[in-house]
C-alpha cells in the first residue's frame, strides 16, 4: 500500500495526476460567480493608480500610458470607452456626453498599441480549494483585475481558454464591451478535465499575429517540459510573459489532520485511501523538487515567475508585482 501511494503523491510532479486531497472542510465551488464579483473593489483600488509596465518596446512605441498622448493629429478614431478616474478630461468626447449624459474618452489607433493577452488554466485541478476560494476564483478575479487596468491604460486585452468540451479564444480588443464579453466568459467557465494551460498557449500562439504581454493563470502541474517549451517559443517570438502559478496553501505541506480519501479532480485515476501523516514526509519532498526544477526551468526562459498561495490577499501580491516591474522596467530603465 505505501509503495502505490508513495507512487501516486509523486506523480503529482510527474503530471499523471493533479489531485484533491478530500477533507471535512468543503471545497469552494466556483458556480456562483458574476461578473461584479471578479471586478474585487479593494484589488481594483490597491492597483488603479499603478501602471502595467511592459519590459520591452511593443512594434516600435510603448505600451498604454507610456505611449505619447495622442492630441488631435492623423490618428485614426478606434472607438470610445467610460471614462475612468485619472483620465485626461480634454479626452472626453462632449458630444457623446450630450447625448447619453455619460463621460467617455475618445480612444485613437495609435493608442492600443500593446496587446495583453490572459491565458487562464481551466484543468479540473484548478477546482481546488480547502480554507481558502478555489485556486480558479482566485486566477480569475486576478485575470479580470489586470485586464481592466490594462483597458485603463489604453491597452488591448484578449482572452484565451482551452479545455474540457470549450474552446474560447477573444481576439485583442481595447472596447469596454469587449472587456464585459471576456468577463462573461471568466464567469460562466468552470474547471474540469485533464487539459492542462498548453492548449490555451498552443492556440494563443497560432492566432496571435504580433508580440504582446501574455499572462498566465496556472497550478502550473504536469510534466514541466511541455509548459517550458511554449513558454521559450513566446519568448522567442519577443512576448513579455508572466506566470503566476496559484497553489492552495494544503498542497504545499499536506498539514491536514488523520487520513481522507484522495480524488483524482481530473477524472483519469481511482480514488485511494490516504493516510495523510504517513506520507506527508515524501509528498513535501515530491512536491517541493517540483517546485525547485519547475522555477529554475521557468527562469532560464527570461520569463516572469510569481508564486501565490490563494491564502495571500490579492490585492497585496498584485500591488507589490505592479510596483516591483515599475522599479525595474518603468520609464528610464
Amino acid at each position: 500500500m505505501i509503495n502505490r501511494v508513495q507512487n501516486f503523491i509523486q506523480s503529482i510532479s510527474r503530471g499523471s495526476n493533479r489531485s484533491q486531497l478530500d477533507a471535512p472542510v468543503a471545497i469552494n465551488q466556483s458556480n456562483q460567480t458574476s461578473t461584479n464579483d471578479l471586478l474585487d473593489p479593494k484589488v481594483l483600488s490597491s492597483i488603479g493608480g499603478l501602471d502595467f509596465v511592459s519590459r520591452m518596446m511593443v512594434d516600435g512605441t510603448m505600451s498604454g500610458i507610456h505611449r505619447s498622448t495622442h492630441k488631435g493629429g492623423c490618428s485614426e478614431f478606434e472607438d470610445h470607452r467610460p471614462y475612468v478616474n485619472g483620465d485626461e478630461l480634454r479626452h472626453i468626447d462632449w458630444r457623446l456626453f450630450a447625448r447619453r449624459d455619460r463621460y467617455y474618452i475618445k480612444q485613437f489607433r495609435d493608442e492600443t498599441n500593446l496587446q495583453g493577452w490572459i491565458v487562464v488554466d481551466t484543468s479540473g485541478s484548478m477546482q481546488f480549494g480547502m480554507a481558502t476560494v478555489s485556486k480558479f476564483d482566485y486566477a480569475r478575479t486576478a485575470a479580470a483585475c489586470l485586464a481592466r487596468l490594462l483597458l485603463k491604460q489604453r491597452d488591448s486585452v484578449g482572452l484565451s481558454m482551452q479545455g474540457k468540451g470549450r474552446s474560447i479564444f477573444l481576439p485583442a480588443q481595447p472596447r469596454s464591451s469587449h472587456f464585459q464579453t471576456l468577463l462573461q466568459h471568466l464567469t460562466q467557465t468552470q474547471p474540469e478535465g485533464a487539459n492542462g494551460v498548453e492548449a490555451s498557449l498552443d492556440t494563443l500562439s497560432h492566432r496571435m499575429r504580433r508580440k504582446g504581454l501574455v499572462i498566465i493563470f496556472s497550478d502550473c502541474y504536469g510534466d514541466i517540459e511541455p509548459l517550458v517549451t511554449r513558454l521559450k517559443h513566446l519568448r522567442t517570438r519577443g512576448n513579455d510573459v508572466i506566470v503566476f502559478q496559484i497553489i492552495a496553501p494544503e498542497e504545499l505541506t499536506l498539514d491536514l489532520p488523520g487520513g481522507g480519501e484522495v480524488i483524482d479532480l481530473e477524472r483519469t485515476l481511482p480514488s485511494m485511501e490516504v493516510d495523510f501523516a504517513r506520507i506527508r514526509n515524501a509528498y513535501q519532498a515530491s512536491y517541493q523538487q517540483h517546485m525547485n526544477d519547475l522555477g529554475e526551468e521557468i527562469r532560464k526562459t527570461g520569463c516572469d515567475h510569481i508564486v501565490i498561495t490563494t491564502d495571500q490577499p490579492l490585492a497585496d501580491v498584485l500591488s507589490k508585482y505592479l510596483l516591483r516591474r515599475q522599479s525595474m522596467h518603468g520609464k528610464g530603465n
